[in-house]
């Protein structure tokens, strides 16, 4: 029976929706014997006061609706800036106990009612005094559910609310599915919009999280500062150099760089720090390299600066060239619109979550 559940399980995933400050990014990717394909994909700028707008319920539509998306059934992901993590020792007790006890700790450790907040966990590991070690994840409702009704008026069907990091690890985790590969562990850096997030991976789990408060809005502003721009226009400038179009000349180019470097190079010791928290901490094994991922992840010299930091191999895709992949379908299905791929792995990731096997305790895998 086993066999044939496994041969008929789904190949394509749902649909996935991860809200971003500047955009919200939908892809739905499938499995073929080759590698990743993408199904669907579509983008929607967003702009200030649009969570809870009708307009956005419309353009999610239409974005669903000439994306090349199949079935309605989706994952959604809110901002990172608006999740909030804290790994955490509880003590040994049967899961559904565990579940009130995290959300009175999440309650407490974030400052906000308990009834204000949905909340879940991971567990990252056990330690010497059998306690367990669980990642809480929580989301304000006041941010969480306008979006949802938006998903839902624009006509599909959420199953399940993730977070972008999660989807980011999931790709990067799809070939790690047998016994052997659970001791295999390595660090992904993800750069986003309004923060980065430092994971390190440990077969297809996360065992290590830790947010740091350095993202593209903080490159954009200075940017802005050195040369005397607004946030948007310095944004745009910033994002045009990135995506390899017309190139700059070399006067703006090389004042871009002089503004955003001591940025990368905090973020690149921010990013060490956490790392040397994980070994101390958490005490787990050697890691194997480091991932770059994020919309903004590949902003000249930042890889160079986290290899140095960390003093781990790095590189801007993993061995299985997951993003590679996803950066071919999306050019397939959205010509001249896709801008780094890294900046839609979240979205890839939330999607495999209607590809992956079911499992007995579902909700506690990255």
């Amino acid at each position: 029976m086993n066999f044939i559940t496994n041969r008929l399980r789904a190949t394509t995933g749902y649909v996935g929706i991860a809200f971003e400050e500047r955009d919200v990014r939908m892809v739905q990717v499938r499995e073929h014997r080759e590698g990743l394909r993408v199904t669907g994909g579509a983008i929607v700028p967003m702009n200030e006061g649009d969570a809870t707008s009708r307009s956005l319920s419309e353009s999610l539509r239409a974005a669903f609706i000439t994306g090349g998306f199949t079935g309605r059934p989706c994952v959604v992901s809110i901002p990172r800036s608006e999740v909030w993590t804290q790994i955490v020792r509880m003590p040994d007790m049967p899961d559904c106990e565990l579940d009130e006890a995290v959300a009175w700790e999440a309650s407490d450790r974030f400052g906000v009612d308990r009834d204000a907040m949905q909340c879940d966990w991971i567990e990252t590991g056990s330690t010497s005094d059998d306690r367990r070690e669980i990642l809480i994840i929580a989301v304000n409702r006041a941010c969480l559910d306008p979006r949802l009704e938006a998903v839902l008026s624009a006509g599909l069907r959420p199953v399940a609310v993730d977070t972008g990091f999660g989807g980011v690890a999931r790709l990067f985790s799809r070939r790690f599915r047998r016994d052997a590969d659970a001791s295999s562990s390595r660090a992904v850096l993800d750069v986003g919009p309004s923060g980065s997030m430092l994971m390190v991976l440990r077969g297809r789990g996360i065992a290590f999280c830790k947010p740091v408060s350095i993202g593209g809005r903080h490159l954009d502003a200075r940017v802005a500062e050195r040369l005397d721009l607004d946030t948007v226009g310095a944004g745009e400038l910033r994002r045009a150099r990135l995506e390899g179009g017309t190139p700059l000349d070399p006067a703006t180019d090389g004042a871009v760089a002089d503004a955003v470097k001591p940025v990368l190079a905090e973020l690149a010791r921010e990013a060490m720090l956490c790392l040397r928290h994980y070994s101390v901490s958490v005490r787990g094994g050697r890691l194997d390299n480091l991932v770059l991922s994020g919309a903004d992840a590949t902003e000249p010299g930042l890889l160079d600066l986290v290899q140095t930091a960390s003093r781990l191999p790095s590189t801007l895709d993993d061995e299985s060239n997951c993003l590679g992949e996803l950066a071919d379908g999306l050019a397939q299905v959205m010509p001249g619109m896709v801008g780094p791929a890294g900046g839609w792995a979240a979205a890839a990731g939330l999607s495999l979550r209607g590809i992956e096997p079911r499992r007995s305790s579902g909700r506690r895998a990255a």
